[in-house]
């Protein structure tokens, strides 16, 4: 529990938390289940949860280190942490794109992906993965 010697502004409504969750409040939760992920993302465009291209995109996303999901997170959301309330309560949302010869492109302020339909694993895991590491969050330095 939070010390009672809290003083200054919002001294008093810090009492009524644990640290625990005042860090998750500040910092997000650290919860990577990208499977529940999956489940509650919405597909446009062509796009179904069934349709050969998501089903790659999410067994590569699946299949990368935490540090790289984190940094995929950041690069579609803007930020490499789960909210407060979890996963569930980002709405993600993966529209399909024409030009194969594009990155994926994510814009943050809707969650949005645009994902073009690549034709194998390989070339979206180079793809993904060459988007995600170049990109910069609005994170706190």
């Amino acid at each position: 529990v939070v010390s009672t010697q809290s003083t200054g502004a919002g001294g008093e409504v810090f009492k009524s938390f644990h640290a625990e969750e005042l860090m998750h409040m500040v910092s997000g939760m650290h919860d990577f289940n990208f499977a529940d992920l999956e489940q509650i993302t919405e597909y446009k465009g062509g796009y179904s949860p069934d349709d050969p291209v998501i089903r790659t995109f999410w067994e590569v996303v699946q299949e990368l280190e935490l540090g790289l999901k984190k940094k995929f997170l950041c690069f579609l959301t803007g930020s490499d942490r789960i909210p407060i309330h979890g996963i569930h309560s980002i709405k993600i949302i993966i529209q399909k794109v024409k030009d194969n010869s594009r990155l994926p492109v994510a814009h943050t302020c809707f969650n949005l992906l645009d994902l073009p339909p690549y034709a194998n694993k390989e070339m979206l895991k180079e793809k993904l993965l060459l988007a995600i590491k170049n990109t910069e969050g609005f994170g706190l330095v």
